[in-house]
């Protein structure tokens, strides 16, 4: 049972104190049950009500002083090592009653939920609901207070023992024991990698320490007990009895170490003595006894009574005796590997004298014994070729590696074991590789037949095929003696052709058809190179000739002055409503500072914009007599502007998107009225409040109540985090 059981101490959770408790009951409580209940309602819904709050906090409470009493080992299911040990460090008595305490808690917590519960059942209005519920919470809340010291001191409990060695019982250990200061920790650190205080005074060592060594193949604990001093058992402290709980519960090998230098503060006689007064915690276990420190005093160095002492003690005991220095390292490995074969073989003998164990051993061996059953001589038969093969005829290839250096330094060339037709072939050289080709995968005995036998084959093929086109050739000529082969070719040309025209076709239809013949002499001219007689009285009355650049420029500026409102005969710009400097001065004024804004916006980001300043500069400009180009979208230059042109152009640019008016109308900017700032600062509180709520959608998540009752309910300290 025991064997089956895990000593991993620190998962144990962390025990609450009584605060704690009822905090966390009281809260879990009002959150996980309802909290609206009303007079109106049913008096058998009000008692339902207030029950379920009993029962919960009943479970509460039941369900935390339940998970204490189970994680906690309990003394009597346990190894007796730990249970010793336990006993040893926080008093078994001690440790059941406070276990016992809250059990008990728990079955009165109970019988409290019980009454009220029973109480509940008879009460004829909320209010005496609510105080039946309220007194039973308040006797379960008394409870939880008057376990305010059990729980503590298993905390205590609890934080001790996650801070414990992980011992395991029932692994091969070895123990160290001796009086303080003989260098058992010092040997610990030797063989294992633990790394123990290790310090030149007595009881350095205060609690029992485990380190971990491999031998054989297997994992050995070696654990360091707390220095013994030679009293009676009842006069022992804490420390010393840890030491004399492992020798006595542990299956392990004891080393004895005993210092024979008397450095450690104590002789030898009194070491002898210490051995005699523990000698009965050393019954049915493999001994050994360290001789340390020998570097400072060898054994044959002491006095002959004093080995003869030692001797006896030894004798005694069937004990081992083991010379040892942790200073130089003499003897350590020695004693390490004395003492885990001496555990070994005790670990066996303990096996065998096990009856269940024997049984269980025997019951899978089966002793055959078979029977004579007649009298014919039946000899052993060994083939003659294994016998022979059996002869050794000399040191194998694996021996003579072995004997000239093993692996890698040893060399037997592979052409000795060619199984060859010819020994003039055995130490030829052939490339492994040639031309960028594994030369064994073309080898082949036979290659050249299987070659010659492939070109054959292949050649009747070919000259099968040139039969059968040969024979379909004849047999599909037309009357005209053409063959299929040629219409078939005949017929590839013509769709190539077709494909190449009608790609042809596609790539001009894409291109924008320009004529580049602007004149009727280069089309009579075109006409009479391709060798068509040309009628040029009829063409000349067919072709419509081109209107003149200086025609449309003359159209355009009588439009601009009938806009403008000037006569339509007059040349003189003199003669307009409005000179260019007043035209200048009155746009200024109206423009402002929203009009530059919005013009340099466009200048940045559109080509209109680009367009319009230039047109605005020219507008500006003095000199009227300069051309200004501007280039459109596909790069063709356009013609000059008149002066006319620009200022109908600078004030449509005033106010670009006012609504449509009747052709012919000058555009007029709308009169300015100042905004009060009362009004200013009403629209902006209106914006902050709704410019949120105008882009919401149906993604947007929206949380209605923003401080729940059921959460937010009762009073909360300045600097506490504790309500209820």
């Amino acid at each position: 049972k025991h064997s089956r059981m895990s000593y991993n101490f620190k998962q144990i959770a962390k025990i609450p104190s009584a605060t704690e408790l009822m905090d966390i009951t009281l809260s879990k409580t009002q959150r996980k049950t309802p909290t609206m209940v009303a007079a109106g309602f049913k008096i058998t819904r009000i008692r339902k009500f207030y029950m379920r709050k009993v029962k919960f906090m009943q479970s509460s409470i039941n369900e935390r002083l339940q998970a204490v009493i189970d994680s906690f080992p309990k003394l009597n299911d346990i190894h007796p090592f730990y249970a010793d040990l336990m006993n040893v460090l926080y008093d078994r008595d001690h440790y059941k009653l406070a276990l016992g305490h809250i059990n008990k808690a728990k079955n009165i917590n109970d019988n409290i939920a019980t009454d009220y519960v029973r109480l509940l059942k008879y009460a004829d209005s909320l209010y005496r609901c609510k105080q039946l519920k309220r007194a039973a919470l308040g006797r379960m809340c008394t409870l939880i207070k008057k376990l305010k010291s059990s729980l503590s001191y298993l905390e205590e409990v609890r934080k001790h023992l996650g801070r414990l060695p992980n011992i395991d019982p029932n692994l091969r250990t070895l123990i160290l024991t001796g009086f303080p200061n003989v260098g058992k920790s010092s040997f610990l650190n030797n063989i294992s990698k633990a790394n123990v205080d290790v310090q030149p005074y007595a009881f350095t060592t205060q609690s029992l320490f485990v380190g971990h060594t491999d031998y054989k193949y297997s994992n050995w604990q070696v654990i360091d007990t707390p220095g013994l001093l030679d009293h009676q058992l009842d006069q022992r402290n804490t420390i010393e009895m840890q030491a004399i709980t492992a020798l006595a519960h542990l299956n392990a090998c004891v080393l004895f170490l005993l210092d024979i230098s008397e450095n450690c503060g104590y002789t030898i006689e009194q070491q002898i003595s210490l051995f005699n007064n523990i000698k009965p915690l050393f019954q049915a276990k493999p001994l050994v006894i360290v001789l340390s420190k020998i570097d400072v005093c060898k054994f044959p160095e002491l006095k002959e009574d004093i080995q003869k002492q030692i001797q006896t003690m030894a004798k005694e005991t069937n004990a081992y005796l083991i010379q040892m220095s942790n200073i130089s390292g003499d003897g350590i490995n020695d004693v390490k590997a004395k003492a885990c074969d001496i555990l070994l073989d005790h670990r066996l003998t303990q096996k065998a004298k096990d009856p269940k164990k024997a049984e269980s051993i025997m019951s899978k061996l089966h002793v055959s014994e078979p029977k004579k059953r007649d009298n014919k001589v039946r000899d052993i038969a060994i083939p003659q070729t294994v016998i022979q093969g059996a002869k050794k005829t000399g040191p194998t290839i694996k021996e003579l590696q072995e004997e000239y250096g093993g692996a890698g330094k040893f060399y037997i060339p592979e052409e000795e074991h060619y199984l060859l037709e010819n020994e003039d072939w055995r130490y030829d050289k052939w490339p492994e590789f040639y031309l960028g080709k594994n030369v064994a995968d073309y080898y082949d005995p036979e290659i050249e037949a299987k070659l010659n036998a492939l070109e054959e084959e292949e050649a009747q093929v070919l000259r099968e095929e040139a039969e059968k086109e040969e024979m379909a050739g004849e047999s599909s000529e037309d009357e005209g003696g053409i063959s299929t082969a040629d219409l078939k070719g005949s017929l590839a040309g013509v769709m190539k052709k077709v494909r190449r025209k009608r790609a042809d076709h596609m790539l001009k239809s894409a291109t924008r058809a320009r004529s580049k013949i602007k004149h009727l002499d280069d089309v009579t001219e075109a006409l009479e190179a391709k060798g068509i007689d040309v009628n040029k009285e009829s063409l000349a009355q067919r072709v419509k000739n081109p209107r003149r650049i200086g025609e449309l420029e003359e159209a355009q500026e009588k439009k601009a002055k009938r806009e403008l409102g000037l006569d339509s005969d007059s040349d003189d710009d003199s003669d307009s409503v409005m000179s260019d400097d007043d035209m200048k001065k009155k746009e200024g004024e109206e423009r402002g500072r929203s009009r530059k804004t919005r013009e340099q916006k466009k200048k940045k980001t559109t080509l209109l914009g680009k367009r319009r300043a230039e047109h605005d500069h020219e507008m500006i400009s003095d000199d009227d007599a300069i051309p200004v180009e501007v280039r459109g979208s596909m790069g063709k230059t356009k013609r000059t502007m008149t002066v006319s042109q620009r200022k109908i152009s600078a004030k449509k640019n005033i106010r670009d998107r006012t609504a449509s008016r009747r052709e012919g109308t000058a555009p007029q900017r709308l009169e300015y009225k100042p905004v009060p700032e009362e009004q200013v600062r009403l629209a902006k509180k209106i914006n902050s409040i709704w410019k949120h709520k105008v882009q919401r959608s149906e993604a947007d998540r929206e949380v209605n109540v923003k401080r729940p009752k059921h959460l937010y309910s009762g009073k909360q300290g300045r600097g506490k985090k504790d309500w209820r």
